[in-house]
């Protein structure tokens, strides 16, 4: 593999915001919020991220404020790290690690700062750990100021799960802690607790203790949400049951008085019992999603709502109205099928060049990978969302395929829940430019049954004679245009279908347009199908593949030399000679009895055959690493090849073990694989009876395959281990000496010859085609085609098949601007290459296992041949499975470094550029005038014509991203503003250039250009000295005079450049320095 060592994994979105509760600060203005390693501080008022703390090397488990010095933030890690920020200053003040943790194995799993002081600057922490995997939960009490253990007597003994804590911080010192059903409450004063068990035994899913009141509150797995009560002694303890959530209980909070309790669940709903009347409680429905922390600020205004969907919103403690969300990647709610959270996988919309993937449930999220944050969620399914059971498995509409163009988005919906008849929905949304968001304009049910397999506009950019073609599970590809509406009360274009096609009804495993529509290629299992797109109801060329080219039908390959080579013994040149003459035979006819005189000739060995010579080591590695580069070849047929020469292998010791567990698995027991296909045929009957007929079928062929391999394993497969010098145990049986052998006519012993059942004949299919996908400017007449094995290159001008690659590939991303293709392996390995010169440009190994590609255009490309930077023009992202979106660059390089710099509202002066135009970032006019002679590079301001870069600049910036036009405005004028040379001015070339003013006659005047001598000199000389006069400058000796006006001058000037002028001001300014400037020559 090639690896380039400059490019890093970086991760661009994701990371989960929700998995801990947030922190408010004292005085609510700010919230903390634990992402992975990362402190995330935002501002409550706007949800603006305002710092980062970065400094953890370890995932954080807990974040909370000082009580004594509210000003430090104290983390936890789960390495046992304790880190002390100053969060107001972003600085990390303090670092130690636990003493507990100093074995290296051990685990934090809790960690929750007590009223407690032990001579340290701040508060004890109760931590609890666990030292392996399947131990028993320990705790302790720690000093975070040192990581020193404090001695505590207490009696408590925790069992092996994950315990749930939560500490009292007020008068009443106390800390509740559930494993399972059972609560405990412990005074850590004097270190005395109580145990009690929930009700029904029921799973206790989260506690909480008031802040100012001996009250605590435990919710479980039935949605019973119990308040607990004077439980320092089991004969006093009272609690009062609230119910109102049919689900588990996810969260629990009271409100800092003590006066009401938060409480919510997976009915995405936030209840808000009063303690004293919990009948009149208050609801907040339809959350985003199932909500997972609840946290109230101290003076109760502000109440925050963690979703399971990656959102935190801020809500009014009052009115319980959004003030605001922060949310940067929508996360796909978890569920019971087991099926994939993203089967959009990563898209690219055109409109915008923002990413499109699977967001919330029945929603499209749209992201901009340029600003990195979250532009909108699409509600797409028009039904409503049905919440998660404890003990049933619910089917939710889900969003499966989708396609985009520049102003049309067309959607797959299905639902399918395995009992009845599955519901599938295509939809065609028009993008509004009003609303500047997506209209549905058409609604097709049933398109396809069972369900979509692809979906794909023709061209992306082109609005005329677009068309839509859609391929589902039943075999059947259908092509969609826009048509005349025939609702009387819609008047419009309307999607409809043009015409639909299937060959030979196998399997649609991929399609895609040609660059200009004109072409539609369809992937039919092992065959590509080339259709006309405006009538593509006949293919016009059907390409397959020649049998062992895709990687799936075995192949052999016969090379008999013309002439006998020296050394060769005669029996094996007319061996040769006679395979070749049956291999013809059996070719041009189907007589049974050639084949089976073949078999035998190649399974026998010659009768009268002797080695004379027996081959050296030399030529027996050269024959193994001959053997081994066959990639055609499997493990097992490499090492038969290896046994019919004679050359045993010798395994290295570390993967000796594990090849030898890899070869037993291989040898099945018939019994318990005959007890297995019994088990399952007798589970047939709780099917339903629409998918039990098809279960029998893939049984009994499942129970064919066993028998056939059961037979030709002990023959074969056991005897490898001989070669392989595994074990001695394992080594062929020996013939039997007492059985007689067969004699020819000289009476010499002769082997018997070994037959191949038609039994142990490879199971052979066809190869399935995957993935389509069409080259793009010159290379618009190659093909790519994705096998299991293989990625096929086609020639639609020579029909011919140019090239192939040994991949298995799982995802393929196009980009069109550089005819780049990447994919994924099934080994979650990148490979990157063009299809015209399929050489690999970039590889990559053990990347995470993703959902999908896509290739985000840059803003600015770089001037960088791709030979050089393969994403030079565009940015490869990737899908992980750990729902974030990832991509390979340089150290501290990322998509968004190549946008235009911010806009800027200052000029700095300079002493060389009196104005630079800094307006847009992009754009910096620098007007030079060339001069032989120049003394001084500051002098007045002339309007001159702005470059076409700026205005093109100031078109092209999006417009949700400019501020308000009242603020550029004027500094888009200034812009156009261009220093005037005044190397002129002080020319003394006789009868040559004159000085430059706005009022000269022979200068240059507003527009840059030079004009004729005017008959005005007289009047505009006038008009100068009576501004002269206004400008009280006076008329002393010749001397004193040009000093003073030299002095004004200056100070004009320096005025000029460090003020920021209006208009007029400027005008006033222009006609006194020309007039100072006329007296100066007088």
């Amino acid at each position: 593999m090639i690896f380039d060592d400059r490019l890093e994994l970086q991760f661009l979105a994701g990371g989960n915001i929700v998995e801990h509760a947030p922190v408010f600060s004292p005085d609510g203005r700010f919230m903390f919020v634990r992402c992975l390693t990362k402190v995330q501080v935002y501002a409550t008022s706007t949800g603006e991220l305002t710092r980062v703390l970065d400094d953890a090397k370890a995932p954080l488990i807990s974040l909370e404020l000082d009580l004594k010095q509210p000003e430090l933030l104290i983390g936890c890690t789960s390495t046992g790290d304790l880190l002390r920020w100053n969060w107001a200053a972003g600085v990390l003040k303090h670092s130690t690690s636990l003493k507990l943790c100093a074995e290296g194995n051990t685990t934090v799993l809790t960690c929750h700062l007590l009223n407690l002081y032990k001579g340290g600057e701040t508060a004890c922490a109760f931590v609890t750990s666990r030292k392996r995997s399947g131990a028993a939960v320990n705790y302790a009490v720690v000093n975070t100021s040192t990581g020193e253990t404090v001695p505590v007597n207490c009696g408590l003994k925790l069992k092996i799960r994950t315990p749930l804590v939560d500490v009292g911080k007020g008068q009443f010192k106390y800390i509740v802690l559930a494993q399972g059903m059972y609560v405990y409450f412990v005074n850590y004063v004097s270190w005395n607790f109580v145990r009690f068990k929930s009700a029904n035994q029921n799973l206790i899913t989260c506690v909480r203790m008031s802040a100012c009141e001996k009250v605590a509150a435990t919710g479980d797995s039935s949605g019973q949400i119990f308040v607990w009560r004077e439980f320092e002694n089991q004969k006093t303890m009272t609690n009062r049951l609230f119910h109102w959530h049919h689900t588990e209980v996810t969260s629990l909070a009271f409100s800092p008085s003590g006066v009401s309790l938060y409480s919510g669940g997976h009915e995405c709903v936030l209840v808000k019992w009063p303690l004293a009347m919990p009948e009149k409680r208050k609801y907040v429905p339809r959350m985003a999603s199932v909500i997972r922390h609840i946290v109230v600020s101290n003076d109760s205004e502000n109440v925050l709502v963690c979703t399971e969907d990656n959102a935190i919103q801020l809500l009014s403690g009052s009115s319980h109205t959004i003030k605001s969300t922060v949310q940067h990647f929508t996360y796909e709610t978890q569920d019971k099928t087991g099926r994939s959270k993203f089967p959009l996988g990563l898209c690219l919309n055109p409109r915008t060049n923002s990413l499109v993937l699977n967001g919330r449930t029945g929603h499209l999220q749209f992201y901009s990978a340029y600003n990195k944050s979250m532009l909108y969620n699409l509600r797409v399914v028009d039904s409503n969302i049905l919440s998660q059971e404890a003990n049933r498995i619910i089917y939710n509409t889900r969003i499966s395929k989708a396609a985009f163009n520049i102003n049309w988005m067309a959607t797959g919906e299905e639902y399918n829940d395995l009992e009845n008849f599955p519901e599938v929905r295509l939809k065609f949304w028009q993008f509004n430019e009003k609303l500047q968001s997506y209209i549905l304009n058409t609604e097709v049910d049933l398109p396809h049954e069972h369900g979509f397999q692809s979906i794909i506009f023709s061209n992306q950019f082109q609005v005329d004679n677009l068309r839509c073609a859609t391929a589902g599970r039943d075999n059947v590809v259908k092509v969609w245009g826009l048509t005349d509406s025939e609702n009387i009360y819609k008047r419009g274009n309307m999607w409809s279908c043009l015409a639909q096609t299937s060959y030979r009804n196998l399997p649609v495993g991929s399609l895609c347009f040609s660059q200009d529509g004109s072409l539609l290629a369809v992937g039919y299992g092992n065959i590509l199908a080339l259709y006309d797109s405006r009538n593509p109801h006949l293919p016009l060329q059907t390409l397959s593949c020649p049998p062992g080219l895709d990687g799936v039908i075995s192949k052999a390959q016969l090379r008999l030399a013309q002439n006998p080579l020296n050394g060769a013994r005669k029996e094996f040149a007319q061996r040769r000679q006679q395979l070749w003459a049956l291999l013809n035979s059996i070719l041009n006819s189907n007589d049974e009895k050639l084949v089976q005189q073949a078999k035998e000739l190649i399974a026998g060995l010659p009768a009268k055959g002797k080695l004379l010579n027996q081959p050296d080591d030399t030529q027996k590695e050269s024959v193994f690493n001959y053997i081994m580069k066959m990639s055609e070849l499997g493990l097992h047929q490499k090492l038969q090849l290896l046994r019919r020469f004679g050359i045993q292998c010798s395994v290295p010791a570390v993967h000796q073990q594990r090849l030898m567990e890899h070869l037993q698995q291989r040898v099945v027991h018939p019994h318990a694989a005959k007890m297995k296909i019994r088990k399952l045929d007798a589970r047939l009957h709780r099917l339903h009876t629409r998918h039990r007929f098809k279960a029998k079928q893939r049984l009994d062929e499942l129970a064919k395959r066993r028998q056939n391999f059961e037979d030709l394993v002990p023959q074969e497969l056991m005897a490898l281990f001989s070669v392989l010098k595994l074990d001695e145990s394992s080594q062929p049986k020996q013939k039997n000496p007492s059985k007689k052998l067969k004699l020819d006519e000289k009476g010499q012993s002769q082997p018997a010859v070994k037959k191949i059942t038609a039994k142990a004949a490879p199971l052979q299919r066809s190869a399935q085609i995957s993935h389509v996908q069409f080259g793009a400017g010159n290379q618009a007449h190659l093909v790519a085609v994705c096998t299991e094995s293989r990625v096929l290159i086609w020639n639609l001008l020579t029909l011919r098949l140019q090239a192939g690659l040994k991949l298995s590939v799982r995802q393929l991303a196009f980009d069109p601007l550089t005819n780049l293709m990447a994919v994924i392996t099934k080994n979650d390995e990148l490979h990157v290459f063009q299809p015209n010169v399929p050489l690999p440009l970039y590889q990559r190994s053990n990347l995470p296992k993703t959902y999908g590609l896509a290739w985000l255009p840059r803003r600015q490309p770089k001037q960088t041949s791709i030979n050089v930077d393969w994403q030079a023009q565009s940015t490869l992202l990737m899908l992980t499975h750990s729902q974030e979106i990832a991509y390979l660059a340089p150290h501290g390089h990322s998509p968004s470094d190549d946008a235009p710099a911010p806009i800027s509202f200052a000029q700095p002066a300079d002493a060389e550029n009196l104005l630079r135009h800094a307006t847009f970032g992009i754009h910096v006019t620098k007007r030079q005038q060339a001069s032989e002679d120049s003394e001084k590079r500051s002098g007045p301001l002339i309007i001159g014509r702005g470059e076409h870069s700026a205005v093109n600049a100031f078109v092209n910036l999006s417009a949700h991203t400019m501020p308000s036009m009242s603020l550029i405005c004027g500094e888009f004028v200034k812009s156009l503003l261009t220093p005037a040379d005044t190397a002129s001015r002080h020319s003394s070339q006789p009868g040559g250039d004159r000085g430059v003013t706005n009022g000269d006659s022979n200068g240059i005047n507003g527009n840059g250009l030079s004009h004729a001598d005017s008959d005005d000199d007289e009047e505009e000389e006038a008009f100068d000295e009576e501004d002269l006069e206004e400008g009280e400058v006076r008329r002393p000796r010749v001397g004193a005079a040009r000093k003073t006006l030299l002095e004004q001058n200056e100070k004009l000037e320096d005025q000029l450049s460090g003020l920021d002028v209006d208009q007029q001001a400027l005008d006033n300014r222009l006609k006194i320095i020309g007039a100072l400037r006329t007296k100066l020559k007088l």
